[in-house]
């Protein structure tokens, strides 16, 4: 699977494995502020260019 923007995935250990395993579990997720406002400036600035382009 490739991944946008070049990520790189890193292993999971400590305290994060029990937060990943209890989101996974409860069917929630794990993220923080600024992962959560850079999946809103993605989402946004996809959005502005597909209706851009729409128009054409």
């Amino acid at each position: 699977m490739k991944y946008p923007l070049h990520t790189v995935s890193k292993p999971v250990s400590g305290s994060e494995v029990q937060k990943l395993a209890h989101a996974l579990k409860s069917g929630g997720y794990v993220a923080n502020e600024a992962a959560l406002a850079l999946a809103k400036r993605i989402a946004a600035r996809r959005h502005r260019r597909t209706t851009a382009n729409a128009t054409k």
